[in-house]
């Protein structure tokens, strides 16, 4: 029930988005995908972990003016957030990198300013707000372990939100289509995970009765993507 309260704000938010773009815009806009990967930080308490190396998804639509050099933009995407445990293994990624997984639809509104226009190759700054929502983790996969000290389902945030600062370059291909790369970095405001004090806990290494802190874990994210853009251009006559 509390799933599905918190979806339906999510859902209508992004269609008001979608609308209020396509009205600044003039019913003239860009729009296109986005792929590439995020190095992943966790901060829990005092303690960061390893960072975790995660692909990233994302469709975009993007304001147009043609005497601008801003821009309003809106992304929708698919981004795994979480942190690493670094283990000699023969099996799991190609890293060796075993880690905590919490997978997050993301919406994300902003704004971007081009530094030139005019030139094949424009670089661009950019700001904007996140909001995303926990759809899943793989921390059932840790149970077994019967390790207290790792995270634990019951214990994740679903909403949580944050900010994200970066640039950029674009390429000027033709009049309706253009390529970009762009890097940002995303701290999260929220946090991920709150697990409050647990008393009378079995410690599984010494058989004692122990018991866990509070636990808090943050999120932060250095993403690189790639994609392409392509203009909807309304003429009047």
């Amino acid at each position: 029930m509390l799933q599905s309260k918190m979806k339906k704000p999510f859902i209508i938010g992004l269609v008001l988005l979608m609308s209020t773009i396509s009205h600044l815009s003039g019913q003239s806009f860009w729009f296109g995908p986005k792929i590439g990967a995020g190095l992943n930080f966790q901060r829990w308490n005092d303690f960061s972990p390893n960072p975790l190396l995660q692909p990233s998804y994302d469709f975009f639509l993007e304001s147009y003016a043609e005497e601008s050099s801003s821009s309003l933009f809106m992304n929708v995407g698919y981004h795994v957030r979480g942190s690493g445990i670094r283990a000699f293994t023969f099996q799991g990624d190609f890293f060796g990198n075993q880690g905590f997984k919490f997978k997050n639809a993301v919406l994300e509104v902003g704004g971007k300013r081009f530094v030139t226009q005019d030139k094949k190759i424009n670089p661009f700054y950019m700001i904007g707000l996140r909001a995303e929502y926990n759809l899943g983790t793989n921390l059932q996969d840790y149970e077994r372990f019967l390790n207290p000290f790792y995270p634990h389902n019951d214990f994740v945030r679903k909403l949580v939100y944050g900010a994200s600062i970066g640039g950029g370059f674009e390429y000027n291909i033709s009049e309706f289509y253009r390529g970009f790369i762009e890097i940002s970095l995303a701290p999260d405001f929220a946090n991920q995970y709150f697990q409050p004090p647990i008393n009378n806990i079995i410690d599984p290494y010494t058989g004692q009765k122990i018991s866990l802190q509070e636990r808090q874990i943050k999120n932060t994210s250095l993403e690189i993507r790639a994609g392409f853009k392509f203009l909807r251009k309304v003429i009047y006559e």
